[in-house]
């Protein structure tokens, strides 16, 4: 049986593809399950240093599986059902915030409810200028899950984000763009070319800042700005004591560009 998750290495760049386009790469049991594997797996890949996730087919991600949902009902089983499927869903909405590693979503159609905010919970959002997102959840009375209540509510106004939510409308790439949620709208033949020349310039790239920044955005989601301006003042230190810092300052200094080793 065809993996539902697959993935490739190349030259320092994992692209990850959800592949049940028949279902639209819904994200049931059985794709988290394997997304949430191979993410762990990349994880600790050291020449991986930088991932693309993306979508075959029509869909980035229809999100929930609504024949389940349906099944789950007709079993009287509901709760316990969404109990078992967002294990590992916020596991993956958790450790794509805390990713050591760049991560950037090339959204190709489709990204509807978990699947858009999927999309968001990577750094940086590529879209095919066909590409279509939705906040889908109101229209099953569910709240905005998998991230979606923080995702909204930090990188909207409230009134944005409760527009979004509440009305589960359809957003076009450059809606999303303007909202400042995408950061580059292509042609759909462009897509996979260009998240690999970002992926391949952050990639060649200082990772272990990147990684620190991460850590540091998503620290400052929580932390009193007095306790977070410490933290972020020895995290510059120990920049300071990193080898790409000596091989960043060496290579402006002798007007040339730095090959950085995330180390």
């Amino acid at each position: 049986m065809e993996s539902k998750v697959k993935f490739e290495i190349n030259e320092k760049v994992a692209r990850i593809v959800l592949n049940d386009q028949e279902n639209y790469n819904p994200l049931n049991q059985e794709i988290a399950k394997e997304l949430l594997k191979v993410l762990e797996q990349l994880r600790n890949k050291e020449e991986v240093r930088c991932l693309i996730i993306t979508g075959s087919g029509k869909a980035f991600s229809a999100g929930g599986d609504i024949k389940a949902f349906k099944e789950s009902i007709e079993m009287g089983r509901p709760g316990e059902f969404m109990d078992d499927l967002l294990k590992n869903l916020y596991k993956i909405a958790l450790i794509l915030r805390q990713y050591p590693k760049p991560v950037i979503a090339a959204v190709n159609g489709w990204a509807v409810g978990a699947g858009m905010n999927l999309a968001l919970s990577c750094d940086l959002v590529i879209a095919s200028k066909f590409a279509k997102f939705r906040q889908s959840f109101s229209k099953l009375a569910l709240i905005p899950g998998f991230a979606g209540t923080i995702l909204l509510s930090r990188q909207l106004t409230w009134q944005q984000a409760s527009q979004m939510a509440f009305f589960g409308d359809t957003y076009t790439a450059d809606d999303m763009f303007k909202l400042g949620l995408v950061n580059e709208i292509v042609d759909p033949e462009r897509l996979i070319d260009r998240a690999n020349e970002m992926a391949s310039k952050l990639a060649s790239g200082p990772t272990l800042t990147y990684a620190r920044t991460k850590k540091l955005f998503f620290d400052a989601l929580s932390e009193p700005l007095i306790n977070h301006l410490e933290n972020e003042r020895q995290m510059q230190i120990k920049s300071a004591e990193t080898q790409d810092f000596k091989i960043g300052v060496f290579a402006i200094n002798d007007k040339k560009e730095p090959e950085f080793i995330g180390k």
